[in-house]
């Protein structure tokens, strides 16, 4: 009974690992269509365009009004803390 069961064992172990093969032979497909569809190389080491990051509206205002007034008192006194720690 033990050798039967070993035997199971290994027959399921099997048809996992058939399994595993056929999804990995189905990504690798999924993926030379994309590398298709797309027109480029996987090999290609180029730098991917990063979105800028969103801005509301109302910080947008009040940084520029910071900028347009010269800063704030926060802002100086970071400033002096820096030039005093140097």
């Amino acid at each position: 009974m033990n050798k039967e069961k070993i035997k199971d064992n290994l027959h399921e172990i099997h048809l996992e690992l058939a399994y595993l093969r056929a999804m990995i032979e189905n990504v690798s497909n999924q993926m030379q269509e994309l590398r298709d569809a797309i027109g480029e190389s996987s090999n290609k080491n180029e730098k991917l365009p990063v979105p800028q990051l969103y801005e509301h509206p109302w910080y947008k205002y009040k940084r520029e009004q910071l900028i347009i007034s010269g800063g704030s008192e926060r802002d100086t006194s970071e400033k002096q803390e820096i030039s005093l720690n140097l």
